[in-house]
């Protein structure tokens, strides 16, 4: 049941502290006086000029319209995601009505508060009825950070295309498109390779940590792949020695990554978390994105279909186009279908879907949540809701078609570099199930 707006609106813009925001989504702590309905929670509002989920509810084959639906976060979390990702590593999300004077006014007040690069790409969408009340999972007393893992896996060689093949299925996804990043000017996590972090090696996995860490000191804390907060506010790099309790501040920058690092893979390596988010990324994308292009190449030219030596599309309608965005109960029957039976190879909706759900978990984040690091006193015992997995909103068709063309640009740009300059990424996962 949403929150009344009469509770939300009886707010001040004074009541709430401006997190951070990403390309769709702006969030805030609520920070005013004792208020059952907000203490502990985060408020997240979508942002104007952002093309939202498309994710409609069906009612007896006709979509309701007598009101603003739910923000899609939420009744995509409830309906399929509780399906995939055990509950306790689920964010609380529930729906909270706002209006238009109270957004505006928000949205005035905390301008200044954010960053200058995201200004630009616009604001708090005063048009939308309702937004996302989630549990505050960077507040309080302690210590949050946030990991985007990214791909966990190299392709099935099966479907890779022969021009390609030799790069893709040595090369992961994350680490070809780091390089590329960084030789354009841009901020990349270049040394840290996803399949290390999911490696389920705890060596692989804390060089993995070690290097998302010094990624974070030389981006001076902009990085993306990782972000920390110490008691609500997310801090930079000359700030990182307020992640220990008082008592325990250590002035040797070595000393700080490696407890920051052991106190993170204690959780993750005691949690199923990176387990089911590589399963489930590697087994909805089995054809990779030049797999699912020429499946979509025979079906819309069968008689005829476009050659193509790359293996992206090469002609035609591009991959996605004039394809309907999934309803809620498409998304809800295709998960009975990918938990319960193997689809033909010529299912196209089926893969055109299975592609966008994995899109979802290699976008994903994990929060971690502990306290302020102490090496005097090791994690014992691990509480398994302190890791949570966040931002899995579904994703719309008219990205695929971007996708396959992003995919082309890393591979050729990767393609140019030298043979002994490429980096081997090791994808040794073994299906536990």
């Amino acid at each position: 049941m949403a929150v009344s707006i009469s509770s939300i609106t009886a707010t001040l813009p004074s009541h709430w502290k401006y997190i951070s925001e990403g390309g769709a989504t702006i969030v805030f702590s609520y920070v005013g006086p004792p208020n059952p309905d907000f203490d502990g929670m985060v408020l997240r509002l979508r942002k104007s000029g952002v093309q939202t989920p498309v994710l409609e509810k069906q009612v007896f084959g006709t979509v309701a319209e007598e009101e603003e639906p739910d923000d899609s976060s939420v009744v995509f979390q409830e309906t399929c995601m509780r399906r995939l990702i055990p509950s306790v590593h689920l964010p609380k999300l529930q729906s909270v009505q706002v209006e238009k004077a109270w957004l505006e006014e928000l949205s005035r007040a905390h301008q200044q508060d954010r960053p200058l690069q995201r200004t630009a790409s616009g604001g708090i969408d005063t048009t939308k009825s309702k937004a996302v009340l989630a549990t505050d999972l960077v507040g309080g007393s302690g210590l949050a950070v946030e990991i985007k893992p990214k791909w966990s896996f190299l392709p099935n060689k099966t479907y890779l295309s022969a021009d390609n093949c030799a790069i893709k299925a040595n090369t992961c996804r994350f680490c070809m498109h780091s390089r590329m990043k960084f030789k354009g000017g841009e901020t990349a996590s270049l040394g840290y390779c996803p399949l290390d972090l999911f490696s389920n090696n705890r060596g692989r996995m804390k060089q993995a940590v070690h290097s998302l860490y010094d990624n974070w000191l030389t981006s001076d804390g902009t990085i993306n792949n990782l972000k920390i907060f110490v008691k609500g506010t997310k801090i930079g790099v000359n700030q990182k020695f307020s992640m220990f309790s008082p008592e325990a501040y250590e002035e040797s920058d070595e000393n700080v990554r490696e407890i920051f690092s052991e106190a993170i893979l204690t959780l993750l390596v005691n949690t199923p978390v990176l387990r089911v988010l590589n399963k489930v990324q590697r087994t909805l994308d089995s054809l990779d994105i030049e797999g699912l292009s020429l499946l979509w190449r025979e079906a819309h030219s069968p008689a005829n279909p476009p050659q193509s030596t790359n293996g992206y599309t090469s002609s035609g309608r591009a991959i996605g186009v004039g394809e309907p965005n999934p309803s809620l109960a498409d998304w809800s029957a295709f998960i009975d279908e990918y938990l319960t039976r193997s689809p033909d190879l010529e299912d196209l909706r089926y893969y055109l879907l299975a592609y966008l759900l994995s899109a979802t978990f290699k976008d994903c984040s994990i929060m971690i949540r502990m306290e302020l690091l102490d090496p005097r006193r090791p994690q014992e015992d691990v509480d398994p809701s302190k890791v949570t997995v966040i931002d899995l909103d579904p994703k719309n068709m008219n990205r695929l078609s971007k996708w396959e063309k992003l995919d082309e640009t890393i591979v050729k740009a990767y393609s140019a570099v030298p043979l002994a300059d490429r980096k081997t990424c090791l994808d040794d996962w073994v299906d536990e199930a």
